[in-house]
């Protein structure tokens, strides 16, 4: 299987280096081709379809987002990078789209590839590519997240996030209109993920929206959440739950 790539990155060693890396390590891809600016890369989108492009956020002339956001049809897979640590890296996250935090080493870059590879003939990743431009653009109470598991890749408005609950290194998901979805991830991973969203890890199995809660049963050590659903709470975990209702 011949894979295209693009590389859209202006510094010229950065971009040299990257087409070194990708030559020397995958056969498979080819053509390697390159473009140093948002008006390059447009001329070279506008020729041909590629499989996957490996592309920096920011440019001499702009930022990249606004040239994917034009694109009719787009069903390359992107791998962003960034020298920026706060831009876009959650807006990344949460919809599961890849990227790389400059500088990144050889064996970062290599590894974010062939997981890339893997995703070339992936369904409905477009879904994932309108998250991410959606939370860059939206203010952060309308922000969604991409939940896949093996057989579908869900859109979810975060608000719409009741709570989660752990089975071992997989994750239910608990939404309105009684939607839940199953995710092949630990908790642990959406709790760092969702805490400055108002989630909140209230026992060892459970993270809740804090602003789905509706009471405090004190003396069951239970958290009533909007949709009627008792979520435990850990004796460790009951100071800061009250600190953060208020």
């Amino acid at each position: 299987m011949v894979i295209s790539c693009l590389i859209i990155e202006d510094d010229l060693s950065q971009n040299q280096k990257n087409k070194a890396v990708l030559q020397e390590h995958f056969n498979e891809i080819s053509p390697i081709d390159q473009a140093y600016s948002i008006n390059e890369a447009d001329k070279l989108l506008k020729q041909k379809q590629y499989d996957f492009i490996l592309v920096d956020v920011h440019l001499g002339d702009g930022i990249v987002m606004d040239l994917f956001s034009k694109q009719e049809n787009l069903n390359s897979k992107l791998i962003f990078t960034t020298s920026y640590s706060e831009y876009a890296v959650e807006a990344f996250k949460f919809s599961a789209i890849s990227y790389l935090l400059k500088p990144y080493s050889k064996e970062e870059l290599i590894n974010e590839v062939s997981k890339t590879l893997q995703r070339i003939n992936q369904e409905n990743y477009h879904k994932q590519l309108e998250v991410l431009f959606h939370n860059i653009q939206s203010s952060q109470k309308e922000k969604r997240i991409v939940l896949k598991n093996h057989d579908l890749i869900h859109v979810v408005n975060i608000e719409d996030i009741f709570y989660a609950q752990a089975d071992n290194n997989y994750t239910h998901f608990f939404c309105t209109e009684d939607r839940k979805i199953l995710v092949s991830k630990s908790l642990k991973t959406f709790e760092e993920q969702l805490a400055p969203e108002s989630f909140f890890r209230c026992h060892h199995s459970y993270l809740i929206n804090l602003k789905k809660v509706k009471a405090i049963h004190k003396s069951e050590d239970a958290v009533i959440l909007s949709n009627e659903a008792t979520i435990p709470i850990a004796s460790s975990k009951k100071k800061m739950l009250y600190r953060l209702i208020g």
